[in-house]
């Protein structure tokens, strides 16, 4: 109604972000994570960052100080290349002291631990806030890549992740191999295939 000063609720984003993970020892792929984030998220990250607060000459002094807490990530998904690694358990992300998080899981297989680079809780909330709402951010070596020069590394990075699949289509002319039944054969195909007018013996 008119007069009404009362504000409207903020529009909630929603738009995925892609980390690159740490090179794996065992000399496998390099993997990355990418997740959900909305202003839910983002303001759940804010709260879980106090409860890690920094470490100061007070609580330097005290017996027990929890300078990082993990909390569960069950929606991440843990790629290699395009493919996705459904061989990856226990995805989190680790909130440290400094304020910045990363993400974590384990191979199913080898049972190694596979981290992204640490990256700034205020930073990322600060880019959720800013960026376009449905804009992937990209973060590579701790670093947001998607304003990075086209031909640095993070900028073949993220062209690397974008590159369109190929698709796989009828050739315009059937090959020797094709197995289409529909397609006609070439003339030269068909004389390919007739019988010798002799055989070779053996004997």
């Amino acid at each position: 109604m008119p007069g009404d000063l009362r504000k409207e609720p903020a529009m909630n984003k929603s738009r995925h972000v892609v980390m690159q993970v740490v090179k794996r020892s065992s000399g496998s792929a390099t993997h990355h994570v990418e997740f959900l984030m909305d202003n839910i998220f983002a303001e759940r990250l804010r709260q879980l960052r106090s409860l890690v607060p920094p470490l100061g000459s007070l609580n330097k002094q005290r017996d027990l100080v929890i300078d990082k807490v993990r909390v569960r990530l069950p929606n991440a998904i843990w790629r290699t290349g395009s493919q996705v690694d459904d061989g990856v358990e226990g995805s989190c992300i680790v909130i440290a002291a400094e304020g910045s998080f990363n993400c974590g899981g384990k191979d199913r297989t080898t049972r190694e631990k596979l981290v992204t680079y640490n990256f700034s809780i205020s930073r990322l909330i600060e880019l959720h806030a800013e960026r376009p709402d449905g804009e992937t951010l990209y973060i590579r070596d701790g670093t947001f890549a998607n304003d990075e020069p086209a031909e640095s590394a993070a900028g073949l990075w993220v062209a690397s992740l974008n590159e369109p699949e190929v698709v796989m289509r009828v050739p315009d002319a059937p090959s020797d191999f094709d197995t289409l039944h529909d397609l006609t054969m070439r003339p030269e195909q068909r004389a390919a295939i007739s019988p010798p007018t002799h055989r070779a013996s053996f004997y």
